[in-house]
């Protein structure tokens, strides 16, 4: 279980924003997820949310069901065809596109500036297979300096987690 964390609150928030600017319920978020073949309960659901450790495919779910405007972004990512892990690697896919220079290596030092110790390893394999935190991705889109969540975040509450959470340079 991840501990409590700036990173694990905020994913916790961005996703009861997500589902309060259009007005679903747990209950309809289940339901329509089970229509796509989910088996996931209401009460995993929730507990996973309130831990804050929901992943970013969640997100996207949460963002087609609710035929909310993805971020512009993640247009065409949100689309592929496949898996919600598929699509999630294609939105991050897509946010790495923007700063090309910013390799693993490069992105993993970032990360752990913010406190999180990950593997390069470990981080590819989240950023290919679609499987990263919903409070990785968060991260992720902090360092890279994305604005793509601003419908469902302020950037001052990223830039406050980012700060809560830093350490020193290695």
């Amino acid at each position: 279980m991840q501990p409590d964390t700036p990173w694990t609150r905020l994913a916790s928030r961005v996703i009861r924003v997500a589902l309060a600017r259009k007005d679903v319920s747990y209950q309809q978020l289940v339901s329509a997820m089970a229509a796509s073949g989910s088996s996931q309960t209401e009460r995993a659901l929730v507990s996973k949310i309130f831990r804050g450790t929901p992943k970013l495919s969640l997100l996207l779910q949460i963002i087609d069901v609710s035929g909310a405007q993805p971020p512009a972004l993640w247009t065409q990512a949100i689309r592929v065809n496949g898996t919600w892990e598929d699509r999630a690697a294609a939105v991050l896919a897509s946010e790495l596109a923007r700063q090309p220079w910013v390799t693993p290596k490069e992105l993993v030092r970032r990360i752990r500036m913010l406190g999180t110790e990950i593997s390069e390893s470990v981080l590819t394999t989240h950023l290919t297979e679609g499987t990263a935190s919903l409070a990785l991705a968060l991260q992720c889109l902090t360092v890279l300096g994305s604005t793509s969540l601003e419908r469902y975040i302020d950037n001052e509450d990223l830039i406050e987690a980012a700060r809560m959470s830093s350490v020193g340079e290695p």
